[in-house]
């Protein structure tokens, strides 16, 4: 019996160390995403000459990377880092310079890159993707839907851009509680003083004790 019950404290300390240490964003990012399936205003600063590097410079929409580099634009309220080239070269521009992570696993807000075109992730359905995308002297904007990898317009894909992470991050970070924001710190400061306990006054004002189970406290409890 005390064995059982040894069990499932230690497994209820995991999942609590796990949850307070190890937050995931996988939620976050799935449920703050905004999937763009219409066309963008022409006024939007993202997409003509205000902010645009490709726009700047005469190659504005329709046109594949002015649309990519103004959407990323939008998602991340950030520049992108890639603001030139065409887009055959996106894929070799990034790598070339480290300017984002990237893989052949889709993320929404990620740059798909063809052998000659670049598409924006905006839904994903298991293995098949939909992207929002611009064609240069042809459609202003539209999507498609096509399973990840495969070949688009007869060209060779290459894999995906992970431009917009940094939104993710922020977003995750902002919509933790605040009462969790506190909790985590003091954790955090009882670690690194080596403290197996804290006190702190919770939301009505009680005074609270909490156990700080640590990797460490783990490890010598299963031991």
């Amino acid at each position: 019996m005390k064995n059982a019950i040894k069990s499932v404290m230690l497994a209820l300390a995991a999942f609590i160390l796990i949850v307070i240490v190890f937050p995931t964003a996988a939620f976050a990012e799935s449920d703050s995403f905004e999937p763009r399936l219409s066309a963008p205003s022409r006024s939007s600063s993202y997409y003509n000459r205000s902010l645009n590097a490709f726009s700047k410079t005469g190659y504005g929409m329709p046109n594949c990377t002015a649309y990519a580099y103004g959407r990323i634009y939008e998602i991340t309220g950030e520049e992108p880092l890639i603001k030139r080239g065409n887009a055959e070269s996106w894929w070799s521009i990034n790598k070339k310079n480290g300017y984002y992570d990237y893989g052949q696993e889709p993320r929404l807000g990620a740059i798909a890159c063809w052998s000659n075109h670049v598409a924006v992730v905006e839904v994903i359905d298991e293995n098949t993707v939909t992207v929002s995308q611009s064609h240069w002297r042809g459609k202003y904007f539209d999507t498609c839907t096509f399973t990840s990898g495969d070949k688009h317009f007869g060209q060779k894909f290459y894999g995906y851009i992970y431009a917009s992470e940094s939104a993710f991050e922020k977003e995750d970070e902002t919509e933790k509680p605040q009462a969790y924001k506190i909790e985590k710190t003091m954790y955090e400061t009882a670690e690194k003083h080596n403290e197996n306990q804290f006190s702190h006054k919770d939301l009505a004002g009680n005074e609270k004790t909490m156990l700080m189970i640590n990797s460490r406290m783990l490890a010598n409890a299963i031991g």
